[in-house]
């Protein structure tokens, strides 16, 4: 029983010091002097559409010039069973609609 515990806590602290956080492509501030701020967003509509916003914030020398807001219908990705814990620490099986994974390339 000891050694199964000391396992878990060697298995966790190990895990923990694995998991890395990359910070660095994370903007903290925009830099308002002459930039487009960009927030995309997906979400769901019903069981067939999904809706993406996509704001386009244009900031020159400090002021915010212009705000576009795009509103797309996109379809659903359809759902996926996946095992999940209830309150109370039970397992259960629950139906959950999938996600969009979005890329963006800047040139």
């Amino acid at each position: 029983m000891k050694n199964g515990l000391w396992f878990s806590l060697l298995s966790a602290l190990v895990l923990l010091s694995c998991q890395q956080q990359n910070d660095e492509d994370r903007v903290k501030e925009v830099d308002k002097d002459g930039a487009v701020e960009m927030k995309v967003e997906i979400n769901h509509l019903d069981s067939a559409r999904d809706v993406m916003k996509t704001e386009k914030i244009f900031w020159v020398k400090g002021q915010q010039e212009k705000t576009v807001i795009d509103l797309d219908t996109v379809p659903a990705l359809g759902t996926s069973t996946e095992v999940v814990k209830t309150s109370s620490g039970d397992d259960t099986t629950a139906t959950i609609q999938k996600n969009y994974k979005i890329f963006i390339t800047v040139k």
